[in-house]
């Protein structure tokens, strides 16, 4: 199959997996803080933030396995993916085991840990040990669905999500509605990644045999490159935690478990952008990996200059909107009383908006290609620094300003630490190992952000006079103002060879 067709299949199949994921996100999010309150759902987001650090323990395997898989496949050689994958799988059997141990040794002083209201102590404990038994499905299912990356079947990948997000939703509804509180939502977890880990392992094991597993094959060798490549992606995970995941705790510690669900409803309309962007740049990591294998450097700095040239013209107006309507979305979303929230998504989306061009689309690449060391060291500094000035940040704004904004601590320190590596090292860094010249890379950035000034224009007028009172007319008026731009940029940014180029992908997806 052609690369652009491949990208295409794989953008819109991730499409259609976060169309339905956004939707019970948004529909999810109301419903649980309205049922269960401010503090419970502030303890929930909290506790989804302190058991992604349980993914840490793999040490970065999950990236190798995309990256190995798909080098191997592109070679053709069957044999390599069955002692690769069959090595994986034993070691994240034992991985999850470790888990399962520290989560029945932690459990016990977790409520000494954060700030928990002193009706949800025992239902922190019982969140604990579920969890850690949730962990030991989510490291095999996670394998599996990895190896479907891998093979670039990211429609399969998305079958599962909407599958699992389908489940999800309508199993909360009737939890709650029929008086199940918090300690069920943990539940529904462990049986959703259950089910999740038997779908895919059907598809991977049975029907499409990508991978033969035999626990005879292990090879230590094989741990041993695994590793020596993962061991800088665990480094960057552990940097992405620190970065991304640390508000919740950072809040619940010094702030209160309440004020979580602040900065989690942003925070959740924030991923929500970035599900938008992670479906174009997220299919793009295995390309990258099976170029970098054939050393066809070409086809890397076009795919990577489209990809970029792709995310700006997503992101600039999505981000402008969420930007410009911050109180809407809140409003007609969650209900009035949540400024703080509508606050602090203004600061996460520009610090997100700068990441998405300079962080992740470079991150991806780098990591197809084998290149990812200094990204990895880049973004341990970041995180470091962005752990000492969140903490500080936030004690800070909240001894002078009190009222929650202590709250706005998160995202500062995450644009002057993130950011800064996004800015001054990233793209450079890039440019000069797959040798772009940088003056052709920064002529990507022009024209979008010419065409966004009308865009602006647009969208501050029709918020003027059509403020949305309801989620449909948002979605409407959001609509209405992304067109505009990308129509502009249609009829005025792009060439006449660049209509036919697009216009090209278009026949050769169809099959015209």
């Amino acid at each position: 199959m052609p690369l652009s067709k491949t990208l295409i299949k794989n953008a819109l199949s991730n499409y259609a997996g976060f169309f339905v994921s956004a939707l019970v996100a948004l529909f999810i999010s109301p419903f649980v803080v309205h049922h269960l309150g401010n503090a419970a759902y502030g303890l929930w987001a909290l506790f989804q933030s302190v058991f992604g650090y349980f993914g840490l323990l793999d040490l970065g395997l999950g990236i190798s396995v995309i990256k190995y898989i798909s080098q191997f496949h592109a070679k053709n050689d069957q044999q390599s993916i069955n002692i690769f994958g069959s090595t994986i799988l034993l070691a994240y059997l034992v991985i999850g085991t470790i888990a399962l141990i520290l989560a029945f040794l932690a459990a016990p002083f977790i409520t000494h840990i954060f700030n928990i209201p002193i009706e949800f102590k025992h239902i922190a404990f019982y969140a604990v040990i579920i969890s850690g038994f949730n962990t030991v499905t989510v490291f095999p299912m996670g394998f599996l669905i990895n190896n479907l990356s891998a093979h670039q079947r990211y429609d399969l990948t998305n079958l599962i999500g909407i599958i699992r997000s389908l489940i999800y939703a309508v199993s909360v509804v009737l939890l709650l509605n029929y008086g199940f509180g918090l300690l069920s939502l943990f539940m529904l977890n462990l049986v959703l990644s259950i089910i999740t880990l038997l779908i895919a392992s059907y598809l991977v094991l049975i029907k499409y045999k990508f991978v033969n597993i035999k626990l005879n094959l292990f090879d230590f060798d094989m741990l041993k490159m695994a590793y020596k490549y993962s061991i800088f992606a665990f480094l960057n995970s552990i940097s992405a935690q620190v970065l991304l995941n640390i508000g919740n705790l950072i809040i619940s510690i010094f702030l209160s478990v309440e004020l979580v669900t602040y900065y989690a409803l942003a925070f959740r309309v924030n991923n929500i952008v970035l599900g938008i962007i992670g479906s174009v740049v997220g299919v793009t990591l295995p390309v990258y990996s099976s170029l970098w294998a054939v050393n066809d450097k070409e086809k890397i700095r076009f795919t990577y200059l489209e990809i970029t040239k792709g995310i700006i013209l997503l992101s600039l107006p999505i981000s402008m909107v969420a930007i410009i309507y911050n109180a809407s979305i809140m409003n007609v979303w969650i209900g009035p009383g949540y400024h703080l929230a509508a606050l602090t998504l203004v600061f996460l989306t520009v610090v997100s908006f700068i990441h998405y061009i300079g962080g992740y689309v470079t991150g991806f690449l780098l990591f197809g290609i084998g290149k990812h060391k200094a990204l990895s060291i880049a973004n341990a500094v970041a995180a470091v620094a962005n752990l000492i000035l969140a903490i500080g940040l936030t004690k800070f704004i909240d001894i002078k300003y009190g009222q929650g904004y202590g709250v706005l601590g998160i995202p500062i320190a995450l644009g002057l630490s993130m950011n800064a590596v996004d800015i001054f090292f990233l793209p450079w860094y890039v440019n000069r190992v797959i040798e772009l010249d940088n003056r052709i890379y920064l002529k990507n950035f022009i024209k979008p952000v010419v065409f966004i000034i009308p865009a602006t224009i647009a969208a501050l007028l029709i918020k003027y006079y059509y403020e949305p009172h309801t989620l449909l007319i948002f979605v409407i008026e959001s609509a209405i103002i992304g067109f505009t731009y990308w129509g502009l940029y249609y009829l005025f940014g792009l060439t006449k060879e660049e209509k036919t180029r697009y216009l090209g992908y278009v026949k050769q997806f169809v099959g015209k």
